[in-house]
This record gives structure tokens, C-alpha cells and sequence, in this order.
């Protein structure tokens, strides 16, 4: 079945995806690659070396979907699933190309709500530093591989552990030709606790900006 663009609810929308709810489960979202930067061929609109490669606009799915095999593979004995990033269940056909389902992140008020959103309405407090903290260092101890993380990818909710948690729904996955980071666990945390500085800062930016 090809589910139709135009009869789907609008969730959200990032720099290069677009965000539908799944019509018929409610904790699933399907995202689709933002049709205005895909060329004919399924490669990136004006960029010749990205255009070329193999797998196009889906590289980004390519790159989530592989680390979240990584992960259940890593975690076999435990049969564990569930990690700081979201799940992804697999592909949908839509009539704008292939879209990827995942899980969907809401907040306690039902709605998708980043960590800069949260920073940037003054709702971020005591509780939700220890969770973003823990956030992180359960990233480093299961060797979660970022690719491009921003305050934007990282989704709050209390609703999937019944508990404070942090998500990662962006930038998930190794980027470097070279995959260092994925063959070491001690430069891919290095590359954590430097993008958790990095956002850390811009979370006391928004933060102070509510002080005055």
C-alpha cells in the first residue's frame, strides 16, 4: 500500500526530513526525505558528489537503520530493543518516495517537544538535566554512534519508561568515510562528551536568555 502525502498528518519537520503520523499506529511516525532537496534519481537536488552515491537521499535511513541492528546485536543476551535512540520498525511506502517508521517521542503534554523547545519556553529544570545527563552516559556505555546531533534531534518524553528520559531521533549513525568511531568505543565518547559540551552550552544560552 502507498500511503498518500497530502492524507497524512504533519508531526513535524526537521532540515532535510519531513514528519508524517503513521495512519494506523498512533506511537509510530513515518519520515520521509524533504522532496524539494531529492533529485529524479533519489540523489541530493544540486550536490554532484552526494548525488552519486549509492543509496542517495536514503543514506541518512541507511546509517539509523544500521545502528540500530548494531545495537540489538550488541545486546542480543539481554533481548533488549529499546536504547536513547528511537526505534525504527521499517519502511512505508509513500507518494513521496520511501519513508522510514519509527517510534514516536511525545512529551507529558502529547505532543513532540524538543530539548530546544523545552530550553526555549523555560521548561527545563533540575530533573531534566539528570535525565539529559544520564542520557549521555548511557550513550557512551552502549557505543552509540552520532552522526550530525543538534539540540533539535533530541526528543523529551515520560511516557516510554514511565520515567524523565531523553531520545535521539537525529543524526544517529556513523558519518566518516573512515568509521573511527565505530571501531572505537574511547573516540566515540570523546565525540559525545564533546557534542554534550557543545549543547550543554546552548542550553545555558536559552537558559540565561529567560533571566533577564
Amino acid at each position: 500500500m502507498i500511503y498518500q502525502i497530502s492524507e497524512l498528518q504533519h508531526f513535524g519537520q526537521g532540515c532535510s526530513k519531513i514528519v508524517y503520523q503513521h495512519p494506523v499506529d498512533d506511537n509510530k511516525i513515518i519520515k520521509i526525505m524533504n522532496p524539494k532537496y531529492v533529485g529524479e534519481d533519489g540523489g541530493w537536488q544540486n550536490h554532484t558528489f552526494k548525488r552519486n552515491r549509492s543509496n542517495g537521499v536514503f543514506k541518512q535511513f541507511q546509517r539509523q537503520i544500521l545502528e540500530y541492528l548494531k545495537l540489538c546485536k550488541n545486546n542480543y543476551k539481554d533481548n533488549r530493543f529499546h536504547f536513547p535512540i528511537e526505534t525504527t520498525y521499517g519502511f512505508a511506502m509513500t507518494s513521496n518516495g520511501l519513508g522510514l517508521v519509527t517510534e514516536k517521542i511525545i512529551s507529558p503534554n502529547g505532543k513532540g517537544m524538543t530539548l530546544y523547545e523545552m530550553c526555549l519556553q523555560n521548561l527545563f529544570h533540575e530533573k531534566h538535566a539528570k535525565a539529559l545527563a544520564e542520557f549521555y552516559d548511557t550513550c557512551c556505555d552502549l557505543h552509540i554512534v552520532y552522526g550530525e546531533v543538534n539540540i533539535n534531534g533530541i526528543m523529551y518524553t515520560e511516557c516510554r519508561n514511565d520515567k524523565p528520559e531523553f531520545v535521539l531521533v537525529d543524526g544517529i549513525g556513523e558519518k566518516l568515510f573512515i568509521p573511527i568511531r565505530s571501531l572505537s568505543k574511547t573516540i566515540n565518547t570523546k565525540n559525545i562528551r564533546k557534542m554534550q559540551k557543545r549543547i550543554d552550552a546552548e542550553i545555558q544560552v536559552l537558559l540565561n536568555a529567560h533571566s533577564y
